[in-house]
């Protein structure tokens, strides 16, 4: 996968504040139209970023994910001392983000609630990713990036080689959860106290997944609160039953 590295005939989108901390992203010529969305949002803001060029790599949507521990390994190099916070270009802010540095550790994650049959599962994402300048963040860094390299068929997003890499790596750096306001919600859900926001450019290529969801989210509601209506009762409370 050594196209990681290869440069697109696209340049780098680069703005300095003079800040402590610089977004770093990346993007693929077909989303430099998100790339240069993003970085007039983050201007607009006063928002030092990175947002770096690449070239698309081999296979489907989930395998160009596969960049970000590499694209994160350069920008330690060209940004040594900063904190980087690392940004899907299809993501918006709303707001000051410097409250991010408060988080502790060497990394910060967002962490979700996955449904499961007998209960929940955490689940760790990427969409907004916060690391330290510091040497436990490196090895961090190597090792997702070389789970990123594996060639896992089966596997085709960088959350779950996120996974592999915690687990490969415990012990090594300390990770954090970030607050939820700054993980970048889907747009839909977002709440006005969520400052980084995320809307997705792959819904949009697939219209019928995003309407899926949004049907089933429908179907959902209207069935809670007809249950709600009919027996007094909250839908979820009376199946744990």
């Amino acid at each position: 996968m050594s196209v990681f590295e290869n440069k697109t005939e696209l340049e780098d989108i680069t703005y300095d504040a003079k800040a402590s901390f610089i977004v770093i992203g990346f993007f693929t010529p077909d989303y430099f139209p998100l790339a240069d969305a993003l970085s007039k949002n983050l201007i607009e803001h006063g928002i030092s970023h990175h947002l770096y060029a690449r070239a698309k790599s081999a296979g489907q949507w989930g395998h160009q994910t596969l960049q970000k521990p590499s694209v994160l390994k350069t920008a330690r190099v060209d940004h040594p001392n900063e904190v980087l916070i690392l940004m899907d270009v299809d993501c918006q802010v709303r707001g000051d983000i410097s409250a991010m540095l408060n988080v502790i550790g060497d990394i910060a994650i967002p962490m979700g609630r996955k449904p499961m049959k007998n209960g929940t599962a955490l689940k760790p994402g990427t969409r907004v990713l916060l690391v330290r300048p510091t040497a436990q963040t490196d090895i961090f860094l190597k090792i997702w990036d070389e789970m990123c390299r594996l060639e896992l068929d089966q596997v085709g997003n960088d959350e779950i080689r996120l996974q592999m890499a915690i687990e490969g790596s415990a012990g090594r750096f300390s990770v954090t959860i970030l607050p939820h306001h700054f993980t970048g919600r889907e747009i839909r859900k977002a709440t006005q106290q969520d400052i980084i926001i995320h809307d997705s450019a792959r819904d949009e290529a697939r219209v019928l997944g995003s309407l899926r969801k949004n049907l089933k989210l429908y179907f959902r509601q209207t069935r809670n609160a007809l249950y709600r209506i009919i027996t007094g009762r909250d839908y979820k409370s009376a199946k744990s039953r």
